[in-house]
C-alpha cells in the first residue's frame, strides 16, 4: 500500500526572467511540486501519475530520479503540458502562453493498485481530471481524497483561461475529504468574495473540509462546524509559483501522522514558506525547522 498517490500531469515550462528565456524547458506543475515537497518531508511510499508526451519522457525520468521521487506512472499523451512563464522580479509569475495540453485521464488510465493508497491527491494541470474520474476514485477507494482544484484551462484558440464552475459540484455531496482553493478560486467556484461564506458553500456542496489560502493573510479552514484561522509567515518570497501545491503536501504529511486538520494546515503553511524561498522545484526543506515553524504557527491559530 502506498502512503500517498499524487494524480496530475507534469508541466514542462519555458521560464522567462526579466525578458530572457531559459534554454529548453523545465519540469514544473502543481502535482510535481506536491510530490517533490512530500518526498523532501520523508514520504517514501509514494507514486505520481500523469499524462506525458514521449518527447519529454527521458527528461522526466532523469529529473524525478534527481529529485528523489521514488515511483511514477505515466499515461501516454499526444502533448506534454507546459507554459511560457514570465518573471519580472520576485513573487507571482505570469503564465503567458500554453505550450502543450496533457491528455485527460480516463477511468481505465489509473491502475487500481494506486487506489489502495492512504491518501490520494488530485492536482490537475489543465482540467485533465474531470468529475467522472473524481467520483470513480472516491467510490472505488477508501483513501482520503484531497483536491487542489487548479481552475486554469484552455479555450478553443489554445489561450489560457479560467473556468467559472467546478464540475465536481454537480456530483454527490461531500465525496471529497479536503479541497484547497485559493481565495480567487473559491470566489470563482461560489460567486462569493468573502472567504468565510465561500468556505461554507463549498463544504455544503463539494467537500467535508475546505481550506482557502489567502496569500499574505494565511488561510481559513472550515470543517462544517467551526473556522480555524491559520496565520501566515513573514517571508522574503523569491518564487511564489507552487506555494499552494507545497501547502497540500505539508497538509498530507500531517494527516499521515494523525494530526488534526488545523495542525495539518500549520504544517502546510510552514512547507509553503520553505518552497517560496526556492526556485521552482529547487527548494530546501529542513524537516526539523519545518516542524518547529509549524508548532509556532499552530500556537497562533484562532477558532470561531
Amino acid at each position: 500500500m502506498y502512503d500517498l498517490a499524487v494524480i496530475g500531469s507534469p508541466s514542462f515550462d519555458r521560464i522567462i526572467r526579466n525578458s530572457i528565456a531559459s534554454n529548453g524547458r523545465t519540469l514544473s506543475g502543481p502535482a510535481m511540486t506536491t510530490a517533490v515537497a512530500a518526498s523532501k518531508l520523508g514520504i517514501e511510499q509514494m507514486v505520481t501519475i500523469g499524462s506525458l508526451g514521449s518527447e519529454f519522457s527521458n527528461q522526466f525520468v532523469t529529473t524525478l530520479d534527481t529529485l528523489g521521487i521514488p515511483e511514477y506512472y505515466t499515461i501516454e499523451s499526444p502533448e506534454t503540458g507546459g507554459f511560457n512563464i514570465e518573471y519580472n522580479g520576485r513573487g507571482e509569475p505570469v503564465f503567458s502562453d500554453v505550450l502543450g495540453i496533457p491528455k485527460p485521464f480516463g477511468i481505465r488510465d489509473i491502475p487500481e493498485e494506486f487506489l489502495s493508497s492512504k491518501i490520494i491527491i488530485l492536482s490537475p494541470l489543465l482540467q485533465e481530471i474531470n468529475a467522472e474520474l473524481v467520483e470513480w476514485i472516491c467510490n472505488s477507494s477508501d483513501a482520503l481524497i484531497l483536491l487542489d482544484p487548479q481552475l486554469r484551462t484552455v479555450d478553443d484558440n489554445r489561450k489560457l483561461t479560467v473556468i467559472s464552475e467546478l464540475y465536481v459540484a454537480s456530483k454527490t455531496r461531500s465525496f471529497i475529504d479536503f479541497i484547497f482553493p485559493n481565495e480567487h478560486e473559491a470566489a470563482l467556484i461560489t460567486g462569493e468574495t468573502d472567504p468565510y461564506v465561500a468556505a461554507e458553500i463549498i463544504v455544503d456542496s463539494i467537500a467535508d473540509h475546505c481550506i482557502i489560502t489567502l496569500d499574505s493573510q494565511g488561510s481559513v479552514l472550515f470543517d462544517g462546524k467551526k473556522f480555524s484561522i491559520i496565520p501566515s509567515q513573514t517571508i522574503d518570497v523569491y518564487d511564489a509559483n507552487g506555494d499552494g501545491a507545497a501547502f497540500v503536501a505539508g497538509f498530507a504529511f500531517g494527516l499521515l501522522n494523525n494530526q488534526s486538520p488545523a495542525d495539518c494546515a500549520a504544517l502546510g503553511t510552514s512547507v509553503a514558506g520553505f518552497k517560496s524561498l526556492g526556485n521552482g522545484l529547487d527548494f530546501h526543506l529542513d524537516r526539523t525547522q519545518v516542524q518547529h515553524n509549524a508548532e509556532k504557527i499552530a500556537f497562533e491559530i484562532e477558532t470561531r
